[in-house]
């Protein structure tokens, strides 16, 4: 009655609702990142003043200083490969604990999820601060170690890559297992259970029908681990040192320490730069090879 009494109503264009939708998220992507970042970029095309330039010529310099740096090279290739080998880790970690969670009883699967969350929510200083005494030479760990007679002395674990990697694999997990287990609830049971009739083993079953259709979520998941690993700074900062610093310590080291602005912002630029380039490629790759699933 109502649509016959007002016959010239007419709906919103879908694409109108979407946009007003998500107009709040856009504009505050562009108020604290797309200005902070279209800012840095404008910096780093600008000489230091420091080095005797005119800060108002536009040139390419600190870029190639970026790329022809031999501390700032070794720091963008140990970001990636330590950033690389925590996504790694982190996902041979949480996938085991995803089915767990998948199996287990509601009691079970209630008290894991708090935990998961509780880790989510914890301060990361506080989550570094436990592994500086936990690695520590006089911590428990090496403690538990003498006691064992594993080892005469203490191991020196903490500022290393060691501990910077296993600090970020703790604090990547929950942006890994809550997107993998979500991707596995998704999956009927009876597709495991229909291939293990068939003669199927369960390992084989999960290698062969869990695996690939919970890839959106491990997609998903290695993205975030990764893109946290990449950026960070707190993480490899407290339990690293000089000699393994990430390239988030130098551009910091530029800011705060040098006043060198333009070499800053463009570390900065080349950071985010390689950082959608390796999610660009690894999409492109997972796609390709499920291109199903994804």
């Amino acid at each position: 009655m109502a649509d016959a009494a007002a016959p010239g109503r007419r709906r919103a264009p879908r694409w109108l609702v979407a946009l007003l939708l998500v107009a709040p998220a856009l504009a505050f992507l562009a108020a604290f990142y797309v200005a902070p970042l279209g800012r840095m970029v404008a910096e780093s095309l600008h000489p230091w003043k420091g080095d005797g330039g005119d800060e108002r010529a536009v040139s390419t310099e600190q870029y190639a200083k970026v790329a022809k740096g031999g501390r700032t090279a070794r720091a963008f290739e140990r970001t990636v490969r330590l950033a690389g080998l925590a996504t790694l880790a982190t996902f041979v970690v949480s996938y085991p604990i995803a089915l767990l969670l998948l199996g287990a009883q509601r009691r079970l699967r209630t008290a894991l999820l708090l935990v998961v969350f509780i880790s989510l929510a914890s301060s990361l200083l506080v989550r570094n601060y436990g592994w500086l005494v936990t690695l520590s030479d006089t911590g428990p760990l090496n403690r538990l170690l003498i006691g064992l007679g594993l080892v005469n002395a203490p191991l020196r674990m903490v500022y290393s890559e060691g501990a910077i990697v296993l600090a970020l694999v703790h604090y990547a997990m929950p942006f890994m297992i809550l997107p993998v287990y979500a991707s596995l609830l998704r999956i009927p049971a009876s597709f495991s259970e229909a291939a293990q009739s068939l003669g199927a083993g369960p390992f084989r079953a999960l290698a062969g029908i869990v695996l690939p259709l919970s890839m959106p979520g491990i997609f998903g998941g290695t993205l975030l681990a990764f893109a946290i690993c990449m950026s960070a700074f707190v993480t490899p900062l407290m339990l690293g040192s000089p000699s393994t610093a990430m390239i988030s310590q130098v551009a910091a080291e530029e800011f705060l320490v040098q006043l060198n602005f333009p070499f800053g912002s463009a570390v900065i630029v080349s950071l985010t730069l390689a950082t959608f380039a390796i999610v660009a490629a690894y999409t492109l790759l997972v796609r390709k090879v499920f291109r199903a699933q994804v």
